[in-house]
């Protein structure tokens, strides 16, 4: 999609403040009128709930409070904003949590598509994941390595669907799981349409009679690993991955091996219509954002959650370094995000020149970590109709890392 470098989420403070001087001067109203929204925020810890979470205040962790303050009064003063949720962890304890009302993107009957519907959201309301759950997929199959089950990333695609080999050739044969992970399979996806046009692929893969053979059916279109195309596809095959070598459905290896030792007690991860033991690997999975800020948490700690290997560092590494670079044509927040790894997108930030990580999700879901800052940011919103990812991406760039000052 094509966007400016960044629009802000909203714009700040001096004109506004510049306006409210010259009617005191002029008309004599009282100060704390003029200025009663600027006063209508007041920063709190985040409650100490038993999750596994450890919480403490924006100054234990010589964070500044000014930049959060006006932040919740810069949303507060708009009615239409996207956000649903701000999470900010750093140095491994939850500093930050504040929630918004907003439309809820329901995938319980993905027969039927999708549907949105007003919810008040809280730190227990499960919140679609969207493509954040590609991220999530790509741990569980570094996982899936760890135990043993897969070789290795460099195993081939067709080598787990010996049943559809009919539907492999010459080319097609080269594909591996890292060509997979990385969106550079070579074969070609459009999720351009909207989500309830039959055209988008995802929706024709969804309602297919036969989802795996949808995409392996596809004919390449550029060579594996040269080129970078968005496919959440491949992704659903790399859930199919796992749970053809495990035995288990994905949403039960994750359970499993991801979620309980990470303390995740409530999800949701819906499966396809006509093939249910087959999670939508790609998009359907529900966390709440304090868990979804676990999973940053896990990967800026390089596996380890509260002194547990969940998946070893070599996954986290491999997962969050660049394997293909990203045209700015088909980087979802073309200010801040230009290469991909295994699932994972990478960019920088403005401030102080910042180096980030982040899964990345439609309406904008995103578990940003910032390693150079021991750091995870988790924004869950519902920005579905021309999405402004730059601008929901510079909540951490202009106002979090701002809280560190230098």
């Amino acid at each position: 999609m094509d966007m400016e470098r960044r629009r802000p989420l909203i714009r700040v403070g001096t004109p506004i403040r510049l306006i409210a001087v010259i009617i005191l001067l002029v008309f004599g109203c009282a100060c704390d009128d003029l200025f009663q929204s600027d006063q209508e925020y007041t920063y709190r810890v985040p409650q100490q709930t038993g999750d596994g979470w450890t919480t403490a205040s924006l100054g234990d962790m010589g964070m500044d409070t000014v930049p959060f303050i006006e932040l919740m009064n810069d949303l507060q003063r708009q009615d239409d904003h996207p956000v649903h949720g701000i999470v900010v962890a750093k140095d491994g304890r939850l500093v930050f949590e504040e929630y918004f009302p907003g439309e809820h993107l329901d995938l319980s009957n993905l027969r039927d598509g999708y549907d949105l519907a007003y919810e008040d959201f809280d730190r227990n309301t499960l919140h679609c994941l969207a493509s954040d759950s590609k991220s999530v997929t790509s741990i569980l199959l570094g996982i899936a390595v760890d135990e043993g089950l897969i070789g290795g990333a460099d195993e081939t695609m067709f080598s787990f669907f010996p049943d559809y080999s009919g539907l492999s050739d010459a080319v097609k044969k080269q594909i591996t799981l890292t060509h997979m992970l990385a969106m550079a399979s070579g074969l070609p996806w459009n999720e351009g349409y909207p989500y309830a046009d039959p055209r988008n692929d995802l929706v024709a893969m969804i309602n297919s009679e036969d989802p795996i053979g949808y995409v392996l059916s596809k004919s390449t279109v550029a060579a594996p690993g040269t080129r970078f195309i968005y496919n959440s596809g491949t992704t659903n095959l790399l859930g199919e991955v796992i749970r053809r070598t495990s035995g288990v459905t994905l949403s039960a290896f994750a359970e499993q091996h991801l979620f309980a030792p990470l303390g995740i007690s409530s999800y949701e991860w819906y499966g396809f219509p006509n093939a249910p033991e087959m999670v939508v690997a790609s998009s359907t999975l529900y966390l709440r954002p304090r868990d979804m800020a676990k999973i940053g948490q896990l990967y800026l700690d390089g596996g380890v959650w509260n002194g547990t290997r969940v998946v070893s560092e070599n996954w986290v590494t491999a997962s969050t370094s660049e394997v293909i670079d990203v045209s700015t044509s088909e980087s979802p927040a073309q200010g801040y995000l230009n290469g991909y790894g295994l699932q994972w997108w990478l960019g920088t930030f403005d401030t102080g020149d910042t180096d980030f990580y982040t899964a990345a999700g439609w309406g904008g879901q995103f578990i940003i970590v910032i390693p150079g800052h021991e750091m995870v940011v988790v924004i869950t919103a519902g920005d579905f109709e021309d999405p402004d990812y730059d601008a929901l991406l510079g909540i951490a760039d202009d106002y979090v890392l701002r809280a560190l000052g230098n």
